[in-house]
């Protein structure tokens, strides 16, 4: 039976009842009428029409393959271990779920895998022998490997451990030696802990050539898609798949050594590696850097050139020499990753947030309370950086002024940017002559002002940076921009249809894109959300820029966007319809419409506390905001749902960050000349 969620107190009822069971609030009426003009909806409550699993134990796949147990299971498809009675032996049988098989991408990229993997036979490479079909299911049978991907073995260290250097270092040598030979037929493209197991005589094997494509290009279906997982490919490859080389494989190995060496992804404005853990020899700093430089012509030429570098430090390490004292230091490349995180901007998956800055927040309109908004300031910095760091915030506003100043014709909303960033700017040149650490607070804010006046992008709100609660934590969030409405059907529709190698639509909507063009788009995973924010140049926001927006100032409510009551005709909660967008007067005091109702929201917050703060993929459970049309709830809610989810309720839309760092500021303004 449905259920009604009370909105004072979110006890669920029977949808037959009145008022709450629990405290007798009058409960959100339902509706199950069907309209003839509206898609076809699925209640995501309901059963699935299929198991999540294709085979059970023991049973016999095509007359050969002994069903012995599910070992792996994906968003979609599993892992069994078999054994093959024709050859006598233990195999894995990897397969696609029944539902996936009419998707045409996912099963060619499938089927990819077993054509270029056949081709491959080398002992750091995972075997594949066949492709097979059964029933409704597509299996690929390959080499069983007793052991645990890099993933587990790195999710298995105890909090504040890390991998010893030299099996870091013998993990990236195998690796390498796997790419050298592979190199010479196919890109692999999704290089990452998932894809790299270790058996349990610490032998190193590559798997999951499934976004490869092959070198003469015979198997080149859907190659120009940006396909990948975000936190580890290249700039190049992020804009398209297309025509990388072999030195976008040796980013994504870059990525994968310095997550085992410090237990992070290098994202934001990351550390050297050798400044966070004692033990790494501080030589690895330029080795990485050389990986991940985003200029792919100063990256390493290929995984052979690659493994010639790290083998000094192996050899150092076999001695029982100290690299870390015997190897001269040289000047670590920091420019290199704070132009990675730039790129890190626009990745699918995303997700990810580029944030130098790490000023004051402040509220540009008048609905939001700016007192609030200083107390919340973070901490200064030390005050060895205080004279540096506001000469250089004053001389990138001039540079921003000046930019300004080009501009025609101001709109309303600059000029209330600019009206905020010069009386910010007038109280930090007083305040620098008393109290230069609060001086730099207001000096960022007013350059985030001041931003913000240049950017202006369009049908999206400035949210100044600020305090906001999520899990019991008070966190700090910067400033950033969010789409004013969920991102629609029609505007979906011209990502598939302009992007690169095209976007498959939604089979629900697929036929409906006319009718519905203004509703917000639904039906869509968290990865088709990704790919689309990619291509606007911005990302789905965090589980605590969407709070932020949602209820961050002091004065919101966090129940609904109009206070603490259900307000009857306010949103379109248990109407059984989507509406759209801008239909009910639910905008929030940030100003953002249809965050109590149409549909719910993807973030690129994972729902569980995730070590090393790896990406998002297949297989995950993301946070989810916002009420729908379905379920009633309130904005502080948040619900989890796999990362591969598609359902009527769920859709999403964007944030783009403003980066305070110098050179952020210089790229922006370069970009507008």
């Amino acid at each position: 039976m449905v259920k009604v969620k009370c909105p004072k107190c979110a006890h669920l009822n029977d949808s037959a009842m009145n008022l709450c069971s629990r405290c007798e609030t009058v409960l959100p009426s339902i509706s199950f009428e069907d309209r003839p003009d509206a898609p076809v909806h699925k209640n995501r409550n309901s059963p699935p029409e299929t198991d999540d699993t294709l085979f059970r134990r023991g049973q016999i796949v095509n007359n050969r393959y002994t069903v012995l147990d599910l070992i792996g299971r994906g968003g979609m498809g599993c892992i069994y271990k078999v054994h093959d009675n024709m050859l006598g032996e233990d195999l894995a049988l990897k397969t696609l779920l029944p539902q996936f098989v009419t998707d045409k991408m996912l099963v060619e990229r499938f089927l990819n895998e077993a054509r270029i993997t056949r081709k491959l036979a080398h002992p750091n490479i995972v075997r594949v022998h066949d492709i097979g079909m059964t029933g409704k299911g597509i299996y690929i049978s390959m080499e069983y490997v007793q052991g645990d991907s890099l993933r587990g073995v790195l999710e298995k260290q105890r909090t504040g451990n890390r991998l010893p250097v030299r099996q870091v270092l013998h993990i990236i040598d195998q690796l390498c030696i796997a790419l050298d030979y592979a190199h010479q037929y196919t890109i692999h493209r999704d290089i990452k802990p998932e894809n790299v197991m270790i058996t349990k005589d610490n032998h190193i094997k590559l798997m999951d050539f499934g976004i490869s494509k092959l070198m003469d290009k015979r198997f080149a279906t859907s190659a120009s898609l940006v396909m990948g997982t975000p936190y580890y490919m290249s700039p190049e490859q992020q804009r398209s798949s297309r025509d990388v080389d072999a030195r976008a494989d040796v980013y994504s190995v870059g990525v994968v050594l310095y997550e085992m060496l410090t237990g992070n992804v290098p994202t934001g404005v990351p550390k050297a590696a050798s400044e966070m853990i004692r033990e790494i020899p501080p030589a690895m700093d330029d080795i990485i850097t050389r990986c991940v430089e985003p200029d792919i012509e100063k990256r390493f030429k290929s995984a052979a050139e690659l493994r010639e570098a790290i083998h000094p430090i192996i050899k150092m390490l076999d001695e029982g020499k100290n690299p870390a004292r015997i190897l001269t230091r040289k000047p670590y490349a920091r420019r290199n990753l704070i132009s990675l995180s730039r790129q890190h901007l626009t990745a699918v998956l995303a997700i990810v947030i580029i944030l130098a800055g790490v000023g004051a927040g402040l509220w540009a309109l008048d609905r939001w309370n700016t007192k609030s908004t200083l107390e919340a300031m973070p901490a200064p910095m030390p005050s060895s950086e205080y004279g540096t760091r506001f000469e250089e915030l004053m001389a990138m506003i001039d540079a921003t002024r000046g930019r300004i100043e080009a501009i025609s014709e101001a709109t309303h909303t600059q000029r209330k940017h600019l009206e905020s960033a010069e009386a910010y700017l007038q109280t930090a040149e007083e305040k620098v002559k008393t109290d230069r650490a609060a001086a730099i607070g207001i000096a960022e804010a007013a350059l985030q002002q001041f931003l913000a006046a240049l950017l202006n992008p369009r049908d999206m709100i400035f949210i100044p940076a600020g305090q906001v609660t999520v899990n019991d934590k008070r966190l700090h969030v910067p400033a950033f921009f969010i789409d004013r409405t969920e991102v629609t059907t029609q505007e979906f529709a011209v990502f598939c249809r302009e992007t690169e190698g095209g976007w498959p639509l939604p089979s629900p909507i697929i036929n409906n894109v006319e009718i519905y063009s203004t509703y917000p788009v639904n039906y869509v995973t968290c990865f088709d959300a990704q790919a689309y924010a990619t291509w606007k140049g911005k990302a789905l926001p965090t589980l605590a820029q969407w709070t932020r927006a949602a209820y961050g100032n002091p004065d919101a409510s966090d129940s609904f966007p109009w206070g603490e009551e259900w307000k009857d005709g306010s949103a379109n909660l248990q109407t059984k319809q989507i509406q759209p967008i801008r239909s009910f007067p639910d905008d929030t005091v940030a100003g953002c419409f249809d965050m109590a109702g149409n549909v719910s929201e993807w973030t690129c917050s994972k729902a569980t506390h995730d070590k090393g703060n790896t990406a998002p993929y297949f297989g995950d459970e993301m946070s989810v905001c916002g009420g729908n049309y379905l379920q009633a709830q309130h904005l502080r809610d948040v619900t989890k749902r796999p990362f591969e989810t598609r359902s009527p309720e769920l859709g999403f839309r964007c944030v783009l960050t403003i980066d305070t760092s110098p050179e952020a500021v210089m790229t922006l303004l370069q970009s507008v000349d």
